[in-house]
């Protein structure tokens, strides 16, 4: 490794959880299917309800760290850098692991008192909420 890389993203990351659901799991958390919302916090709980009762797969999220994945899957080995901040938890565990299973190099920033950033995605059908 060179130590210079081709393409650097800067951005907050976000640990895509999903997991196929079904409409007593949206009722729950008052969720439409096919919606977008910033979570509140009666959807906090979602993230480990999905993580103790279904089967999730994870993903290295937000724009820019898509962005890095998708530019590292195509170019060489080390080619891209993502840098950005996450909380000490374990969702930060488990976006450094989901990075490393897909050749992506990620610098982050531990934060004490800041949760790392999550998306939860609820698959019903066709549909994701």
């Amino acid at each position: 490794m060179s130590g210079q890389y081709e393409i650097l993203c800067l951005e907050n990351p976000l640990l895509d959880i999903q997991a196929v659901g079904d409409e007593k799991l949206l009722q729950k958390y008052g969720l439409k299917s096919n919606d977008a919302i910033l979570a509140e916090e009666k959807h906090m709980g979602l993230y480990e309800d999905l993580f103790q009762n279904y089967k999730v797969d994870l993903n290295a999220g937000g724009a820019a760290q898509n962005t890095a994945r998708g530019a590292q899957y195509v170019l060489p080995a080390d080619s891209v850098v993502f840098v950005g901040c996450v909380g000490k938890d374990k969702y930060a565990e488990k976006l450094v692991e989901a990075n490393k299973k897909v050749g992506l190099r990620a610098v982050y920033r531990y934060d004490e008192e800041q949760p790392t950033g999550r998306c939860g995605v609820i698959i019903t059908g066709h549909d994701r909420s």
